[in-house]
């Protein structure tokens, strides 16, 4: 399938399924969740990237983790799952939590800024997954992203 075909359809199916995404899905996801948290052992003043942050169930543990002098970003492809993400976080009254929409793929973001990034579950759904590894990379090391050769 075209990339940018799949990515619009990732869109639009996870904008269809974010209001029902934590009623059907929170507690089938959270064994892996609970695993991923400990396996990142994020420590109190980390900088954390969440791609594919859906409503935000990993990010808000990670942002717990990190405490205040931390900070989490969350990202997602999904409009509708960013929105819900910021009112969760606003009815949580976090600071220390933001989400934007973003392609894991194109990450608009500073090399070396983050201390963690996770993905609980989003690769399987990119078009390219190598390219979002090759992303998070960059962002870890600050070597540039086209230096691998996947585009």
């Amino acid at each position: 399938m075209e990339p940018a075909l799949q990515r619009r359809i990732q869109r639009y199916g996870w904008d269809k399924a974010s209001a029902a995404y934590e009623t059907f899905w929170q507690k089938q996801l959270k064994p892996a969740q609970d695993r991923l948290l400990e396996m990142a052992d994020i420590q109190n003043g980390e900088k954390v990237l969440d791609l594919a942050c859906g409503t935000g169930l990993v990010s808000f543990r990670a942002a717990a983790d990190a405490g205040k002098e931390g900070m989490v970003l969350g990202t997602d492809i999904s409009d509708k799952m960013i929105e819900l993400a910021t009112a969760n976080g606003k009815e949580k009254n976090l600071s220390n939590i933001t989400f934007q929409r973003m392609d894991a793929e194109d990450l608009p973001l500073t090399a070396q800024s983050f201390d963690v990034v996770l993905c609980a579950l989003g690769l399987m759904y990119m078009p390219n997954p190598l390219k979002a590894m090759i992303e998070i990379y960059s962002l870890k090391t600050g070597w540039p992203s086209s230096c691998c050769g996947v585009g």
